[in-house]
């Protein structure tokens, strides 16, 4: 067995350490919208200290429990709206037979709320970063808004106008909302976790039309699936609006540029070691080399390799592949081409003003990596 040297040990610790900090950096820009701004604390009569224990967390690197908390706040966007004649009642004498439970009562009492009026035009959301104020508690205040939102007026209660906009507004709710274009779109040509893959398949979701009109705490049920799980999948549903995952709008006459430019952006959301390991294949080096220079075999080198050309490949869902489709069907309707070469790759792009980080050699390399049905020679 060949010992490793301190430099190379040195070197895959550096590698290594970049690679995690990388990732936990990926994953707070990821999670950095589900954050509550400083209006949020004051709308919601919050202490300071909550405020300044929020920073606290972020400086100690340990925002696990605080992005739970403002995810739960987050799915509960819904404003109490009190009727006038009921502001001056007490919790303890609420409309028709509604009764709070003893802990919501606790968590009333604790800020301070003696009469109904007390929680108008207050976010049932922002009631999550209080003490002993969980999920079910959460809903359980939501639904009791909802029944003063949804209570039919006394001049003309029960008719057909009222309960139709009752029924829909109830319909808007905290479910997902998947617009037409993104539903047939395959969670197995999706930039997922590989968690969330298994999520999926287990209660035998396959495209995104799926999560059409459910709710988020429905998901919550589901095994394995936890908050972290929740907040990737409104990630991956908020890509899909932006249309990140669209190729409808997809022009063949500048597949080539767009392909290279999605290449482009798709390495640099890699990982450290991946983007290196990646880059230094498609510079021209074998797996072998690669390997001695970051400390591990032949083998895992190309595992690595394999690995990073599957991720980069479904970075922007369906796009890339297709695109490649294109370009692969291009070269082969040119009678007298060889394949795609250095040379007509320049010639290719040459109207685009874009420019690329990759040289033409490299770029060639990665489209023959990605899809070996494409003729391609760098000499």
């Amino acid at each position: 067995m060949k010992l490793r040297t301190p430099e190379v040990l040195a070197s895959t610790a550096r590698s290594r350490a970049g690679e995690d900090n990388e990732k936990f950096q990926n994953s707070i820009k990821a999670l950095n919208p589900l954050l509550p701004s400083v209006t949020t604390f004051r709308s919601a009569g919050l202490p300071l200290h909550g405020q300044h224990s929020v920073v606290r967390a972020r400086r100690c690197n340990r925002p696990l429990k605080l992005y739970i908390t403002t995810f739960a706040s987050r799915c509960f966007p819904r404003t109490i709206k009190i009727p006038a004649r009921l502001r001056y009642r007490t919790l303890e004498v609420l409309p028709g037979s509604r009764r709070i439970s003893t802990r919501l009562s606790h968590v009333l009492q604790k800020l301070g709320v003696r009469v109904l009026g007390d929680l108008h035009r207050r976010r049932v959301g922002d009631f999550a970063f209080q003490r002993n104020c969980g999920l079910i508690t959460l809903q359980e205040l939501d639904s009791l808004a909802s029944a003063f939102t949804y209570q039919p007026s006394s001049r003309n209660p029960g008719t057909t106008a009222s309960r139709g906009t009752t029924a829909k507004t109830r319909q808007k709710g905290t479910h997902y909302v998947i617009p037409k274009s993104a539903r047939r779109l395959r969670f197995d040509e999706l930039p997922i976790t590989k968690h969330l893959a298994n999520v999926t398949h287990s209660v035998g979701l396959r495209t995104l039309g799926n999560l059409h009109e459910r709710n988020p705490f429905q998901l919550r049920q589901w095994k394995s699936c936890g908050w972290r799980t929740l907040a990737e999948i409104q990630q991956l549903i908020e890509r899909a609006i932006s249309g990140e995952f669209d190729i409808a709008q997809m022009d063949e006459s500048t597949a080539l540029v767009e392909l290279l430019t999605l290449l482009d952006q798709g390495i640099a959301k890699l990982a450290f070691r991946d983007k290196q390991v990646l880059l230094a294949r498609i510079s021209g080096k074998t797996f072998a080399e690669i390997g001695r220079r970051y400390g591990f075999t032949r083998a895992c080198a190309h595992k690595v390799t394999m690995k990073t050309l599957g991720i980069l490949r479904k970075t922007y869902g369906p796009r890339i592949p297709e695109l490649l489709e294109v370009v692969r069907r291009r070269c082969l309707s040119i009678s007298d081409c060889s394949g795609l070469t250095p040379v007509l790759l320049e010639q290719r792009i040459a109207a685009s003003t874009k420019s690329f980080r990759l040289s033409k050699k490299a770029q060639i390399r990665l489209i023959a990596a990605l899809d070996k049905r494409i003729p391609c020679w760098v000499d």
